[in-house]
């Protein structure tokens, strides 16, 4: 049996940030729930020198792939109320599954 893996990679928008300090606290706040809530891995992907933009992936392992939709079709909607409450603006959005040596 192949491990299943899935990816979310998004992009938002921080129009409230005014240092960098703020974007970290927004995307370390994010990627902290997602790891949480839905056992993911998260990392902040950049770009380092803007305040008011950040890429995000967030990626989890499972052993089937309805396991694995589910879980990032839960994951991206926790996303978007997460930009309504902490004030980001996702401006794109993709996830991909795959089963482990299929690429």
């Amino acid at each position: 049996m192949k491990p299943w893996l899935g990816i979310v990679m998004v992009s938002i928008g921080i129009p409230g940030a005014g240092s960098l300090k703020d974007r970290r606290q927004i995307v370390k706040s994010l990627c902290e729930r997602m790891k949480k809530h839905f056992n993911a891995s998260c990392s902040d992907l950049g770009p380092d020198a803007l305040w008011d933009a950040a890429d995000v992936a967030a990626c989890c392992v499972g052993s089937s792939h309805r396991e694995i939709e589910s879980r990032l079709e839960r994951l991206c909607s926790f996303i978007d109320r997460a930009g309504e409450d902490d004030g980001f603006l996702i401006t794109d959005m993709q996830r991909e599954v795959f089963a482990y040596g299929d690429f």
